[in-house]
């Protein structure tokens, strides 16, 4: 569902793809929304994939297996990124893209408070109570300058 806000971009929806209905209820073999999102294109419109939209899908997949323990890549997160890879030979190496994602996913410079609040931004709600939950990264450097 759309929030109000978002209510007129309702006709442009043209599917829906949720992660969690596409896992087996354990975390580490969630996949990733980019990758099911590439996974989708590939199959229905794989034209549509330019080396720029490539560029950004295979950031946000190695994004997310930055994130999990021990940087693993599910099978299918492997598979899309292989096929992007394969498609794109001209993209940077995958270890380079994961060196300035993790050089600035500690990097508070230019980034709003609420930017950093909203990045990850969870909402649980039982009807009556909103509890809104954000992870933040960041160093204890930064941390001791707040």
């Amino acid at each position: 569902l759309l929030d109000s806000e978002d209510k007129s971009l309702e006709s442009a929806v043209v599917k829906v793809i949720n992660p969690d209905e596409q896992c087996d209820g354990s975390l580490e073999l969630q996949a990733s929304s980019s990758s099911l999102v590439v996974k989708e294109i590939l199959q229905e419109a794989p034209e549509l994939i330019t080396q720029q939209l490539a560029y950004l899908l295979r950031g946000s997949i190695l994004f997310k297996c930055m994130s999990l323990e021990a940087d693993r890549i599910t099978e299918q997160q492997e598979k899309v990124l292989s096929i992007l890879e394969e498609k794109f030979p001209d993209l940077p190496p995958r270890e380079e893209i994961i060196s300035v994602l993790q050089e600035t996913q500690f990097n508070p410079q230019g980034v709003s408070i609420e930017e950093v609040m909203l990045k990850d931004l969870k909402e649980i709600s039982d009807g009556e109570i909103k509890v809104a939950i954000s992870t933040v990264y960041m160093t204890l450097e930064v941390r001791g300058n707040l």
